[in-house]
């Protein structure tokens, strides 16, 4: 059994696939190797979220309606965190540790 933890993200790589799909993916790249790929698309059936210990993976599904408010948050604040919890394999993305108005006019 696998305790969640925490990890910082470093950088970031979004994608809005072609072609009239409503898909899309941001990937998170965290400290030390760990990383978590957000796949989303439309509808309200997703596969189960997955983790893989040996690759430091995480893979996670939302509806596309919510690609904007992740991408907001990856681009505009700092720092952005994940918590990886591998034994019901969720995640939770968010920040914290900035000063509130931050870099607001």
């Amino acid at each position: 059994m696998m305790a969640a933890f925490v990890k910082t993200c470093d950088r970031y790589a979004a994608f809005l696939y072609p072609n009239g799909k409503s898909e899309g993916r941001i990937n998170l790249y965290c400290a030390d190797g760990y990383k978590l790929y957000l796949i989303f698309s439309a509808g309200t059936t997703f596969p189960t979220n997955d983790y893989g210990v040996a690759t430091k993976t995480g893979v996670a599904y939302e509806n596309i309606d919510r690609y904007s408010d992740y991408l907001d948050m990856v681009r505009n604040e700092k720092p952005v965190r994940v918590t990886f919890n591998p034994e019901n394999k969720s995640f939770v993305v968010y920040v914290s540790g900035e000063e509130v108005g931050e870099g607001e006019i």
